[in-house]
């Protein structure tokens, strides 16, 4: 039966829009004619919004939780440096699969989780890694009083954010390069960083992964730094820069303005000590002495340029494969392309 569409609001894209149903017993190109009309409207009010999104200069960046890990992005919205460079930054906190899903659909127009969008080019995600922030993860295997070597943790509990993360990844790597089995821990899955930190103060795990500042106060408690993602010997990207592939192409030169950002907050970073101790201090409330040694930590895993050979990420890549922690392979050099930030160097 023909009907007769209706529409009850009008609401901007990616709103659920309310629809009546009339019957109708003739015209029919009237219905065809208004759910063109429709559809059109639709579109064009998405393209509208996208315009006007780059015309303003406005940047969608996805990261997944408050973490030292991306401490140079925020420091570049906080510091101005965003707005030097005629940028409005809009941080968005997206855990799990959602970012890939975003910046796939042209929600977001960069993902700061450089693993997570890499992992999921191996699945056919049309994504390409354009930057590196670190080279390692900050992440520190810290563990109770009782734990005197990394050998005492066999058949106890590690606490990490989720099984098959990169915490997970690296706490297997850490116990394996000290000799101990990572097969013989048990490793519990906890869900965020507070869960983490409340369960390893409990006691519901001897040990877990932690990021500053969370490994440099509980170690003050009395706690046990064991391990530390920077004594292994490979290099792994952490924080960086990805983007939907086609975006190379029709976005180039609003891109390059991005990648001049990261590279200033990075300088940034460098030279501003005291701004930055006292940056870490007010955001992640803790004393200067703390501050202090969280920024040093951070600082010693920055890469200099904003990359990672491929050689040395896909000898990463192909470990996670290799121990299951991620479910592809990953052809590196097929989904990595520094040219734009090789021209933004070169001063181009």
């Amino acid at each position: 039966m023909l009907a007769r569409v209706t529409l009850t609001s009008f609401p901007g894209p990616g709103y659920s829009h309310a629809v009546r149903f009339k019957p109708l017993i003739c015209q029919p190109y009237l219905v065809i004619r208004r759910m063109l009309l429709y559809i059109a409207l639709c579109i064009l009010l998405q393209s509208s919004a996208t315009a006007l999104a780059q015309d303003t200069g406005k940047v969608r960046m996805a990261y997944s939780a408050f973490s030292i890990s991306f401490l140079n992005i925020f420091a570049a919205r906080d510091a101005g440096i965003f707005k030097k460079h005629g940028l409005e930054a809009e941080l968005i906190q997206m855990a799990g699969p959602l970012p890939v899903a975003a910046l796939a659909s042209g929600e977001i127009d960069y993902l700061t989780g450089y693993t997570t969008g890499i992992v999921a080019t191996g699945q056919g995600a049309p994504l390409k890694g354009i930057m590196i922030s670190l080279r390692k993860p900050p992440f520190f295997l810290v563990a109770d009083r009782t734990i005197q070597r990394p050998n005492d943790l066999a058949s106890k509990r590690i606490g990490v954010d989720r099984i098959g993360s990169l915490q997970h990844l690296v706490a297997r790597l850490m116990l394996k390069q000290k000799g101990t089995d990572p097969e013989k821990v048990i490793f519990t899955q906890t869900g965020s960083v507070s869960n983490t930190v409340s369960s390893l103060a409990q006691g519901a795990v001897s040990a877990a992964i932690l990021s500053g500042p969370h490994n440099v106060i509980m170690a003050q408690k009395g706690f046990r730094q064991i391990g530390a993602a920077d004594e292994l010997p490979m290099h792994f990207p952490t924080s960086g820069l990805v983007v939907n592939e086609t975006r190379l192409k029709t976005d180039a030169p609003r891109i390059k303005s991005v990648i001049r950002v990261m590279l200033d907050a990075a300088t940034f970073c460098r030279k501003e000590r005291a701004w930055i101790v006292n940056y870490i201090k007010d955001r992640w409330k803790v004393d200067g002495k703390t501050a202090a040694t969280v920024y040093d930590q951070w600082l010693s895993i920055l890469t200099p340029d904003g990359k990672i050979s491929v050689k040395d990420m896909q000898e990463y890549f192909d470990l996670a494969y290799s121990q299951k922690q991620i479910p592809a392979p990953i052809n590196v050099a097929a989904v990595t392309d520094y040219s734009l930030l090789e021209q933004v160097l070169a001063g181009k």
